[in-house]
């Protein structure tokens, strides 16, 4: 009976090429299974590892094309905090995280506090700009590891590839958020957990610290120097018209404004230094701040004189120290000018517990 069988299968051509056919397709099928449960698998891994696991799954693998085999990336991103990513060749997810820096002064002096103070800012301190969103976390208690107080850090994310198309900017707000948590929790920043609804495309206005206030002609006056009046030099004084140039950074501020008498001119700076600033300020002023009080003549043959009043006081910042000068074409009174100006830049500021070091002259 099973040769009758078989010879009826022989007698019809197509059975044995049909069988073939289903066969493969069983066996392509069950690769194509198999394989996609492998990737399947790969990517969920990948997911987990990528950015310390914290990234949601479901946003994630929205963006991504899910029939390639991702690649998960966590590493040190620029001054230490996080760099990491996920994706593939069509299409990639990246996600970074740095630290809030004041870009450091070039110097200490009253020029440079009240003129262009600030060093070029390293380029990864704007990539957040170029990003899709971004997202700042305050931290009051500050990030371990800095030489510099850093009390904010900045999570910014973009997706590469050719799913951006399909999918909106904010779709990558979830991934962001759930970085900034983390690295909120891990450094015991303390606030409310960060949202998606938190993270935003760059406007250029969040987080960019404000310039001073200026009317529509640019002569509004500094905030640093509204403690200044021409009326507490005396009858007579008046503004020279020119635009104040101040500035308050982080740890100084500073002022540089005039008066004019007639033909006469008065030139007046102020300055106060505190914090991590004060050592700098103490190097860079070392002779002048040894010499104040001492008594030192001007240079009888200047054609013009400035002297420098120095004095030691907390003010809303902490323990500082300040110093008011005054440029002139004649000594006379010029000293008594400094300190009494000083007098009125620390009661403005409701300094306490001032003590004066003395005057000195250039």
């Amino acid at each position: 009976m099973g040769d009758a069988v078989g010879a009826r299968f022989r007698r019809h051509r197509w059975l044995p090429q049909a069988s073939a056919v289903v066969l493969l397709a069983a066996l392509v099928t069950g690769f194509v299974l198999v394989r996609a449960e492998r990737r399947e698998s790969h990517n969920t891994d990948a997911l987990a590892r990528a950015c310390g696991g914290v990234l949601p799954a479901d946003a994630v693998r929205a963006l991504l094309p899910d029939d390639e085999w991702w690649r998960a990336r966590t590493g040190p991103g620029p001054r230490g905090l996080v760099s990491c990513g996920v994706g593939a060749d069509r299409g990639e997810l990246d996600v970074t995280a740095t630290p809030v820096l004041d870009a450091p002064l070039k110097g200490v002096r009253i020029e440079q506090i009240t003129g262009d103070p600030y060093e070029r800012e390293p380029r990864w301190a704007e990539d957040h700009r170029r990003a899709d969103v971004q997202v700042t976390v305050a931290c009051p208690g500050g990030l371990p590891g800095y030489p510099r107080p850093v009390r904010s850090f900045r999570v910014h994310g973009s997706l590469s590839g050719e799913t951006t198309g399909a999918a909106p900017r904010d779709a990558v707000a979830p991934a962001v958020a759930a970085v900034a948590d983390g690295l909120r929790v891990e450094h015991r920043c303390g606030g409310a957990p960060v949202r998606p609804a938190d993270v935003k495309p760059f406007t250029g206005g969040a987080g960019e610290a404000p310039d001073d206030p200026a009317d529509a002609d640019g002569k509004a006056t500094p905030e640093s120097c509204r403690w200044f009046r021409t009326a507490d030099l005396g009858a007579g004084w008046k503004p020279t018209g020119e635009r104040d140039r101040g500035a308050t950074h982080p740890a100084a501020r500073g002022c540089d404004t005039g008066a004019l008498k007639g033909t006469q001119a008065l030139g007046v700076t102020s300055a106060s230094w505190w914090g991590e600033l004060l050592p700098e300020v103490r190097t860079e002023y070392g002779r002048e701040l040894a010499a104040a009080g001492q008594g030192t003549p001007p240079h009888a043959d200047a054609r013009s004189f400035t002297v420098a009043a120095w004095a030691e006081a907390r003010c809303a910042e902490g323990p500082g120290l300040h110093r008011v000068s005054v440029t002139g074409s004649e000594k006379g009174g010029l000293a008594d000018r400094a300190d009494a100006l000083l007098g009125r830049y620390l009661e403005a500021a409701h300094c306490r517990d001032s003590k004066s070091l003395g005057t000195v002259w250039q």
